[in-house]
C-alpha cells in the first residue's frame, strides 16, 4: 500500500471537551487542521507533519471540493445560426489553501516561513494530497502567495496552487490493486469490488472515471496486458465506445497495449497491428475477445472532476 500521510500518532487535532480535572492533550489546537502530503513521483510521499522543520505549521482551510474549468473551441459554419463546438478540454484551475502558525517569536515566524517555502515552491509541478479528500491528487505548482499576515506572534497565509491537469487523479492505479485507494465519493461500485481481470470471449470493465479513458487523443495513461497466447488472428473490441485493435498472426508470452503503443515480450509490435485503439466510457464497458486465450488486465488511473 501506497503511505501518503504519517504515521505519528500524535498528529495535531482540534481539541474537544474534557472534563474540568482532565488536562486536554499537548496536541490540541483551536481549529481544524487538515495534513497534507506532497510527491514528485505519486509513489513517494512526504507528509507536512514528518518535516522537522514545519512543526506548528497547520494547512486551517483547503477547497475541499475544487470547481472544474473547461476549455472550448467553436466555430461558425457558413451561415448556420450559432457556432458548432470543435473541441473541448478540462483547463487548468486554482487550489487554495490556508496556513498558520503560532511562533515563539519574530524568528521563529521566520524560521519556519522560510521552511514552508521550501517545501511547497518548486520549479517544477509535483503531486499533493490532502487529508480531507484522501483518496485523490493534484498536480500543481505554487503560483501565488497572497493575505499574509506575518508578525512576532506567527502568521496566516494563503497559498494558491495552479493545478495544471483540471482533474483529479487517483493515488495507485487500476492495475496495482495493493496501491489502489478506494474512496467514498469515487463512483466506486458498493456491491462488489472493483474487477480489472478478466478470462473469456466477452466481459464487462466499469470504468469509475468521471471522464472518458482516451489515450490517443487525451494523452491519459492507459495499458492492456494480455498474458497467454493466440493460435492466430486476435482481436479485442470494445463495443460500448466502438474501439478495437486487431492483430495478425500466432503469439504467446505477454502482449501489451500501452496508450496507443503495442509491445509484445517487450518488443514492437506495431507491424502486426492494425494500429487500432482502445478507449474506455465512464461506467459500463462491454468487450469482445476472440483469438485470444489467457488474461487480460487494464491498469490505469482513474480520472475525477473534483
Amino acid at each position: 500500500m501506497i503511505k501518503v500521510f504519517s504515521n505519528r500518532t500524535d498528529k495535531p487535532k482540534q481539541y474537544g471537551f474534557v472534563s474540568i480535572d482532565e488536562a486536554p492533550d499537548k496536541n490540541t489546537v483551536g481549529y481544524h487542521p487538515v495534513e497534507i502530503a506532497v510527491s514528485d513521483n505519486a509513489t513517494d510521499w512526504v507528509s507536512i507533519y514528518d518535516h522537522p522543520d514545519l512543526e506548528g505549521v497547520h494547512v486551517v482551510d483547503t477547497p475541499a471540493i475544487s470547481a472544474s474549468s473547461q476549455s472550448n473551441t467553436s466555430q461558425k459554419l457558413g451561415i448556420n445560426d450559432g457556432k458548432s463546438l470543435v473541441s473541448s478540454s478540462f483547463d487548468q484551475r486554482e487550489i487554495k489553501m490556508t496556513l498558520r502558525f503560532d511562533s515563539r517569536d519574530g524568528s521563529d515566524s521566520r524560521l519556519a516561513y522560510d521552511a514552508l517555502q521550501r517545501f511547497l515552491v518548486t520549479r517544477e509541478p509535483y503531486w499533493i494530497c490532502f487529508a480531507d479528500f484522501p483518496e485523490r491528487m493534484y498536480y500543481v505548482k505554487v503560483t501565488g502567495v497572497d493575505n499574509t499576515t506575518f508578525n512576532d506572534w506567527g502568521f496566516l497565509v494563503e497559498y494558491t496552487l495552479t493545478d495544471q491537469l483540471g482533474l483529479s487523479r487517483s493515488i495507485g492505479t487500476t492495475g496495482d490493486q495493493n496501491n489502489y485507494l478506494l474512496g467514498f465519493g469515487n463512483n466506486e461500485l458498493l456491491t462488489a469490488p472493483p474487477q480489472y481481470s478478466f478470462r473469456g470471449p466477452a466481459f464487462t470493465l466499469y470504468n469509475p472515471s468521471d471522464i472518458v479513458i482516451d489515450p490517443e487523443r487525451r494523452g491519459h495513461p492507459f495499458k492492456m496486458i494480455l498474458e497467454g497466447s493466440a493460435s492466430g488472428d486476435m482481436t479485442i473490441r470494445n463495443a460500448t465506445t466502438a474501439t478495437s485493435i486487431a492483430r495478425k498472426g500466432a503469439w504467446s508470452g505477454k502482449w501489451v497495449l500501452d496508450g496507443v503503443n503495442p509491445f509484445l515480450n517487450d518488443k514492437n509490435d506495431g507491424i502486426n497491428t492494425d494500429h487500432g485503439i482502445i478507449t474506455l466510457q465512464i461506467g459500463d464497458n462491454k468487450f469482445e475477445v476472440s483469438g485470444f486465450d489467457g488474461e487480460l488486465k487494464f491498469d490505469y488511473p482513474v480520472w475525477w472532476l473534483s
